[in-house]
């Protein structure tokens, strides 16, 4: 008798006629995700920060903030980019 035992090991105390047959993994090849980027630029104070609701309107489109830029910081700039990614959409 022949049997399919997934993720088990063979052991030699088996009773004799079980097998334990190893199922292999099967890898389906796609192709990598494109992604598409957007980065939003503000002068303060000439223009405010992003608030909730704009924030809350890129998230609905599939938006993730993934980074933040304040040029301020450093003294040599006047803007605050934010950048934002998300899978394309195809």
């Amino acid at each position: 008798m022949i049997g399919f035992y997934p993720y088990r090991v063979h052991m030699a105390n088996e009773p004799e006629g079980k097998v334990a047959f190893h199922i292999p993994m099967v890898y389906e090849h796609a192709a990598p995700p494109s992604w598409e980027y957007r980065v939003l630029t503000v002068e303060p104070p000439e223009k405010a920060l992003p608030d909730e609701d704009t924030l809350n309107e890129l998230g609905k489109g599939g938006w993730i903030m993934a980074g933040l830029l304040d040029e301020r910081m450093s003294g040599k700039g006047r803007f605050v980019h934010y950048y934002f990614v998300r899978q394309a959409l195809q």
